[in-house]
Parts: structure tokens; sequence; C-alpha cells
């Protein structure tokens, strides 16, 4: 099972017929070519110390910078020290400058890597169910799990004119 803005490097992940498709079409995109302006621009925005980015990780954004931690809901499919590419991205920038995608930014202009390192339960919520007028009154407990992922790598590429 795939879910969109992630691409694993592990092939055991998920059937093997969607995972290996999901890998040859992230591998076969052809180089795009930039005009002058638009690689000036993408030059000045590498000149930069830090940069951030904006990803889509299973239909919600994080905005994120290289070292940070994503907290996010679980993804049973992964497992401790796993590599994911990130690859939904719709904001790319530094403080100075910021390359906004129509919807998404185009991957060759960036690469993204984030390692998950936990798989933390969340904290513990008491959910009280009662009747009425009446004496019954039930009790149940909930806990949400989490997947902690570490982004290992934010780096905007060289583009050719």
């Amino acid at each position: 099972m795939a879910f969109a803005g992630v691409a694993r490097s592990a092939l055991r992940f998920g059937p093997a017929g969607i995972r290996a498709r999901a890998l040859h079409a992230a591998a076969s995109t052809a180089p795009v070519k930039w005009s002058a302006q638009t690689a000036d621009l993408v030059a000045r925005l590498r000149d930069q110390q830090k940069y951030y980015a904006t990803v889509v990780i299973k239909g919600r954004p994080f905005t994120v910078t290289q070292n940070d931690i994503v907290v996010m809901d679980r993804i049973q499919e992964l497992e401790l020290g796993d590599a994911l590419q990130l690859t939904q991205v719709t904001e790319l920038g530094s403080r100075d400058y910021t390359i906004k995608g129509q919807p998404l930014v185009d991957p060759s202009l960036y690469r993204i890597e984030a390692t998950v390192i936990e798989h933390p339960d969340g904290k513990l919520f008491t959910v009280t169910k009662k009747k009425q007028r009446t004496a019954h009154q039930k009790v149940t407990y909930h806990r949400n799990r989490h997947t902690m992922l570490r982004i290992s790598l934010l780096d905007v590429n060289k583009v050719g004119a």
C-alpha cells in the first residue's frame, strides 16, 4: 500500500508491483530545461544558508527544515530506520527567496529525505459514556499512535539553463 507524498528507498514496502512502478516513475523523469532567469533565481536560493520546505505527508502539510522532527499519525508500513524521500512539496524557500508550486514544486529542484526514528504512543485519553437519569456509566481509554520522522536532508539542486 503506497501513500501520497512519500517514496521509500526500501523495496520491501507494500506489493512489489506498486513499489517497483513508483520507483521506476520517480527515476525515469526526464531532466527539465529551465530558462536562464529561472536558473539564476534558483542559484540565488542555493546561495542561502538555510532552506525550508512545506511538504505534504498523508494529506497534511508540514513546514520543515533540516534536522527537524515531524510527529505525525502512525504509518504502519514503516519500520525504524527506514529512509523516505519526500516528493510532494508545495513551497521551497529561505529567508529571502521562495519557490511556490502550482500546486507542487518540480521534484528536480530539490531533494528531501527523512528517516523514521520512533513509533511512540500518544497520551492517554479517557472517554466517558453516560446515560441520562440512570446510573449507567462506561469508561474507555484510548491512545493515538504516532510516527516520528527526522528530516535528514533538505537540499536545493543545481539547475542548468
